[in-house]
């Protein structure tokens, strides 16, 4: 049973590793969003703003912890562009939520959060910290 967690640590440490990191990320995010919607921020700005604030933070770890590379102008730039087009599709996501499905503007946060997770992982793996 011990080999069997061991080999699942191997094959998925990456992953649970970069979950780790977006617990954090998401943490900053929704805590900033769920402020800024308070203090009558229109959601989508406030979306954007709180996706910003995790940002810095995610490409440090990912980089250092999670993928364990030093850091480069040209992997920023592929981190940042991940994240960006992560945005648009969060932005999207939400907007469709809220405004069409009538969503709450908290928990379609948290929904297309989940999707974000997923979809970041990936193209990171694949095209940021591909060496």
């Amino acid at each position: 049973m011990l080999n069997n967690i061991n080999v699942s640590l191997q094959k998925y440490g990456q992953f649970l590793k970069f979950c780790i990191v977006g617990v954090t990320n998401t943490t900053i995010s929704l805590v900033v969003y769920y402020l800024l919607l308070k203090l009558g921020i229109h959601y989508l700005l406030a979306s954007t703003i709180a996706y910003c604030a995790g940002l810095l933070n995610g490409y440090i770890l990912s980089s250092a912890f999670v993928f364990k590379q030093k850091r480069n102008v040209n992997q920023a730039l592929k981190f940042i562009g991940v994240y960006l087009s992560s945005l648009l599709i969060n932005l999207l996501l939400l907007y469709c939520l809220v405004d069409i499905f009538d969503i709450s503007e908290f928990f379609a946060q948290v929904v297309v959060t989940f999707f974000n997770v997923f979809y970041n992982y990936f193209l990171n793996k694949i095209w940021t910290f591909n060496n």
